[in-house]
């Protein structure tokens, strides 16, 4: 098969044909992720406008809890990529089990603490009662079963930290199949099935993740990347936490204040609240395509610093920046171009229609600047162990979209619009941020 052939030396084939072996199937792994997303948007668009909003609306929370997973995945990825390349197997081994046992605890942990406030998160934002319906009962069984998302994350970072970016794509591919069979089944109540409606949606979700972590913890035992004996000294549960919090609360804050943003915009009818979601999925084959590449660089840069090979990691990170700026470019200029037609793609509703390609069209001109930030901050940063500018510089930016936001499109009457410009603002200065730190090369004298 073409992808058994992406086989690459890490610490010594070329830069470039490693990230790029490497983040091949990582790239297309995240695609199909999108397309799990986007199935999901267009069976939830037959429901209707009403339970679209809902999800869109909603379906934030589910990011923070994904999030919060990099409390383990950043320690998965900077530590045991690290052992991996100091030639320090039974570490690695050690971490892995380790990192497994804190997804466990830490899923089960923000199950509790998040699903009281389902309802009341909700609430805030706004939503008639048809979408506030929709999105309470999506998130009831998405938060609930909050683990297997854990432990698919954690289990897919041991696979990449240990060099292996292919496997976890067959996998992903089987997850996608399962899960595109299983939602209009359980979300329309087809055949013996009741129609669950967006608790059909997220429970077809979490079976087809389960099914993942099956193969994945299956296929690590089988290759003996994993350890039950935790005595070699694997990174401490304070370690992964010091490593990770940079990244969990960026991206936990991210998540819960675009309730906020979400709450502006419904000031403006439901059709905005719709069109953002929407939105969200036609900009996530950006996302999980510049992540595919953050993710081959992660384990590049962190094997190969375990090596101090300091030029290789260089020459590997500017490689990934200029690739990822040219691929998104492109993907930008058509999405620019051709707006209206991938909104079609989800509905016929003439207002949501509108709000979304208007909000393409804002967010499109600033969506490379975004594809470099991601590369930086989840690739050469997270697999350097480099993560706390994700705290000190993502953290604040992230909270000051409310108020600008608000500023312009509630003080300046810019409307809606004016959510989208601050939002395309805040992903321009966040990327040139990040490429001035990157020229500084603290990032690459980051000790673990």
């Amino acid at each position: 098969m073409f992808f058994d052939k992406l086989k690459t030396d890490i610490l010594n084939d070329k830069p470039e044909k490693s990230v790029l072996f490497l983040a091949i199937p990582v790239v297309i792994l995240n695609l199909l992720k999108s397309g799990n997303n986007i199935v999901d948007m267009l069976w939830l668009g037959r429901l209707g406008g009403d339970f679209l909003a809902g999800v869109s609306a909603s379906i934030f929370l589910v990011w923070a809890m994904g999030a919060l997973s990099s409390l383990v995945t950043t320690g998965i990825i900077a530590g045991v990529s690290r052992n991996v390349g100091e030639g320090n197997l039974k570490k690695a081994r050690s971490n892995s089990f380790f990192s497994l046992k804190i997804s466990i605890f830490m899923g089960i942990f923000f199950s509790l603490i998040f699903f009281p406030f389902i309802s009341p998160l909700v609430k805030i934002i706004g939503l008639d009662s048809v979408a506030f319906k929709a999105g309470v009962e999506y998130l009831k069984v998405m938060i609930g079963s909050n683990v297997l998302l854990f432990l698919l994350f954690s289990l897919h970072s041991i696979l990449i930290a240990w060099g292996d970016t292919i496997f976890p794509l067959k996998v992903y591919g089987i997850v996608f199949i399962l899960n595109v069979i299983l939602t209009p089944v359980l979300m329309f109540g087809i055949g013996p099935f009741p129609k669950m409606e967006t608790s059909g949606t997220a429970l077809a979700t979490n079976i087809s993740y389960l099914l993942g972590i099956i193969i994945f913890f299956k296929t690590i035992l089988k290759r003996k990347w994993i350890s039950f004996n935790i005595s070699y000294k694997s990174l401490t549960f304070l370690q992964y936490l010091k490593l990770g919090y940079p990244s969990a609360i960026s991206g936990l804050f991210f998540s819960l204040i675009y309730y906020f943003i979400a709450k502006i915009v419904a000031m403006f009818g439901t059709a905005p609240v719709a069109a953002m979601g929407i939105g969200h999925k036609i900009e996530s084959v950006s996302y999980f395509l510049s992540m595919g590449l953050a993710s081959g660089l992660s384990a590049f840069v962190g094997q190969n610093l375990g090596k101090k090979q300091f030029n290789r990691v260089e020459n590997a990170t500017f490689f990934a920046i200029k690739s990822v700026g040219v691929i998104i470019l492109l993907y930008s200029i058509i999405v620019f171009v051709f707006a209206k037609y991938f909104v079609l793609i989800f509905t016929n509703d003439a207002k949501i229609i509108i709000e979304t390609v208007r909000y393409l069209k804002i967010i499109m001109l600033a969506e490379t600047f975004q594809a470099i930030l991601i590369v930086i901050e989840s690739g050469a940063f997270a697999g350097a162990g480099f993560t706390t500018p994700t705290f000190f510089i993502s953290f604040p930016l992230t909270i000051i979209r409310v108020p600008i936001a608000w500023f312009f499109a509630v003080f300046l009457g810019m409307n809606v619009s004016g959510v989208w410009i601050t939002i395309a603002l805040i992903m321009f200065l966040e990327s040139l941020i990040f490429l001035y730190l990157l020229k500084q090369n603290k990032w690459i004298k980051k000790i673990i």
